[in-house]
């Protein structure tokens, strides 16, 4: 039986281990609007649409206060809006509905648009035609990620807060990580941001932290990938997550299951592919 002083001695181990744990799995939650003063032209927006008007004062660029270019930035989507306002309330819907609200820290696509309007290139856009991809391919990948000369995408805890539901998650992987064979690259997501190439569990640890920080339910999983069989054991790994809509999915941009532009399937069609060996990344 474990003595007192035995069990005083292993407290703090058994704390720290908990807490590195919940650390770990811990979901963000969200901003709170920043409380002003906003620029005039505000009023008017705040006015017609209060949730698109809240959703703005959480946006990163303006916790801090608003400069004369967020001012700037403001008010071209304020008269933006005024041009456009039943286009843009329906895209805004759109927006809203990336991620979860109750748990992100900001609404993704609306710092998007953000970063158009400080570029002053809203104009260019039909709103009327939005969609979250065009919009991304716009305002995210030109002419690259790292290589947009603001640093936007430098800091691995600022990105993984941007990438709080699965589909922006699946976007900035499909186009930004290469799969490549590493070697003492262990399973910590920083490495693939970092290298921007690594192997399935790299791309795998990456998906988890996001989606986990953004508050969904996601794991690895091991399968079966290739000729390989059940008895040999699983060689490869993908990040299984439940959805918004209650069902659950595999996030896998490593490997291609389908010919298709995403690296999200329905788990059901995925398995039927690459057989489930069990939960975790103890292949490798």
């Amino acid at each position: 039986m474990m003595n007192t002083s035995s069990r005083h001695c292993l407290w703090p181990l058994i704390m720290g281990v908990c807490l590195a744990y919940l650390g770990g799995c811990a979901s963000t939650k969200p901003n709170a609007p920043y409380s002003g003063p906003y620029p005039s032209a505000f009023s008017e927006l705040s006015t017609s649409n209060p949730l698109l008007a809240q959703e703005l004062g959480k946006i990163p660029e303006i916790q801090d206060g608003i400069s004369d270019e967020d001012a700037k930035a403001l008010e071209r989507i304020c008269l933006f809006y005024q041009k456009n306002q039943k286009t843009f309330d329906s895209a805004f819907e759109q927006m809203y509905e990336v991620g979860k609200p109750e748990v992100r820290k900001f609404c993704a696509p609306l710092q998007a648009m953000y970063w158009l309007a400080l570029d002053d290139r809203l104009e260019e856009i039909d709103i009327s035609k939005y969609t979250l991809f065009g919009l991304l391919n716009e305002a995210w990948y030109k002419p690259g990620f790292e290589y947009d000369g603001k640093g936007r995408w430098d800091d691995f805890s600022d990105v993984t807060e941007r990438l709080n539901s699965p589909e922006l998650v699946d976007y900035y992987e499909g186009r930004n990580f290469t799969y490549k064979r590493v070697s003492g690259a262990g399973k910590n997501p920083r490495y693939i941001f970092k290298n921007k190439k690594g192997e399935c569990w790299l791309y795998t640890s990456f998906s988890v932290h996001c989606l986990r920080k953004g508050g969904y339910q996601a794991r690895a999983i091991m399968v079966i990938h290739g000729q390989s069989s059940v008895a040999s054991g699983p060689n490869h790994v993908a990040c299984e997550f439940k959805d918004k809509d209650g069902k659950e999915y595999v996030l896998d941009n490593s490997i291609s299951a389908y010919v298709r532009k995403t690296g999200i399937y329905e788990k059901e069609g995925y398995l039927k592919i690459y057989p489930y060996v069990g939960e975790g990344y103890s292949t490798y």
